[in-house]
């Protein structure tokens, strides 16, 4: 009678149990030996569900989700904050291509100023109310730049020589000064002589002859006005700004002269008493 073999497993299955539990103790010690990125790990875990087919959560409204994993919840009541209204047409740009021919707008010319206003009206008071005297010669008006001339012939107004003014010259003056006194602005009163010197006891040269007329038109604007000092200048240039020539009478004539300057009238005109 032979003998039954005994049943089991065979002989080399535990020597691949032993192997296998020593792997798993291998894996579970790199495991406890090593530091978990745990947002690498949903980034690989949703790479995985994805190339697998396991993607089965919806990408519903509400949750924010980066490579199909779900970050974090979003707001569930949202509050509208109303905007300020806006004016659409403030917006606009327009298309200069659709309107090829439309004309550009060219800049116009700046707003006068207030002291180019008070000049010009100055002038134009003293051009209508001296026309008498422009024709007849016993004066010249004009504007230099910024400023208005009044200017005096010396044969009307002072003797050969002398600095005292002469009586046809004054009611001209007078009428000049009645608008100066009404107006702004500074007055710069300048003799002028001709290039033939003068040595006498009251007058060394004619410096002295042409400081002299302007402080005797100065004094009698002080006297007779109420022009305050503080608006008047005075200077002497002797010859050394002659208008032409002092190679005859009647160019030299034309220097001798005294002339009122009139500028800067942004300067408030003090209130009379």
């Amino acid at each position: 009678m032979s003998k039954k073999k005994k049943g089991g497993a065979p002989l080399w299955i535990v020597t691949f149990a032993d192997l296998m539990s020593l792997l798993l103790t291998f894996f579970i010690l790199l495991l406890s030996f090593s530091n978990m990125e745990v947002q690498e790990f949903k980034k690989v875990a949703g790479a995985m569900r994805s190339a697998f087919g396991l993607q089965t959560q919806d990408r519903l409204a509400g949750l924010i989700e980066l490579d199909g994993f779900t970050e974090s919840k979003a707001v569930k009541h949202v509050v509208q904050i109303p905007l300020p209204e806006q004016d659409i047409t403030d917006m606009v740009i327009p298309d200069v291509e659709d309107e090829p021919d439309a004309p550009i707008a060219e800049p116009g010319p700046p707003a006068p100023t207030a002291e180019e206003l008070a000049r010009d009206k100055l002038l134009t008071d003293l051009t209508e109310i001296m026309a008498d005297e422009m024709k007849s010669g016993a004066l010249e008006l004009f504007q230099d730049g910024n400023s208005i001339v009044v200017r005096f012939p010396a044969e009307h107004s002072f003797a050969s020589g002398q600095n005292g003014l002469l009586p046809q010259i004054l009611p001209v003056l007078t009428k000049v000064l009645d608008q100066l006194e009404t107006s702004g602005g500074q007055i710069i009163i300048s003799g002028h002589t001709d290039n033939i010197p003068i040595t006498t006891d009251q007058y060394r040269s004619n410096w002295d002859l042409s400081a002299s007329r302007a402080t005797s038109v100065a004094h009698y604007i002080l006297d007779y006005t109420g022009i305050p000092a503080e608006r008047i200048t005075v200077q002497g240039f002797a010859d050394s700004r002659p208008l032409t020539n002092n190679d005859t009478v009647e160019n030299r004539a034309k220097n001798r002269r005294i002339e009122l300057i009139i500028d800067n009238f942004t300067k408030t005109v003090p209130t009379m008493p």
